[in-house]
């Protein structure tokens, strides 16, 4: 390869990875006492959680796993802040998991593309 196409391309590698942490030393447009305060409010509590799992389907779980539907509810009222914001992210279909967007396929696709050729 010539000079010619590896310079364009190794100066578009660059910029991209330059632009990327130079963007995120942006300050944010919310104060960190309104983030502390969105984040209180936002934390479940323990009337959020313990109707879903007083569920029918919850407390058959729960009895597949050995717990008497008084053993689970005694189980449920001891949950710590962590756990109970765990079990309320999994009843809402949330997942520990990370997930790649198409949007950040395409990108990636495209500098494979653009860096091969």
């Amino acid at each position: 390869m010539s000079i010619g196409r590896v310079l364009p391309r190794l100066l578009a590698l660059v910029a991209t990875l330059v632009a990327a942490p130079v963007s995120a030393q942006a300050r944010s447009a919310v104060s960190v006492v309104e983030l502390d305060a969105a984040v209180a409010n936002a934390a479940p509590t323990a009337g959020s959680v313990a109707p879903a799992l007083a569920s029918p389907v919850a407390l058959a779980a729960a009895s597949r796993l050995g717990l008497s539907p008084a053993a689970f509810a005694d189980r449920v009222a001891t949950l710590d802040p962590v756990a109970r914001a765990r079990a309320e992210r999994i009843l809402a279909g949330g997942a520990d998991s990370i997930v790649i967007s198409t949007t950040a396929i395409i990108i990636g696709l495209l500098l494979i593309i653009l860096l091969v050729d």
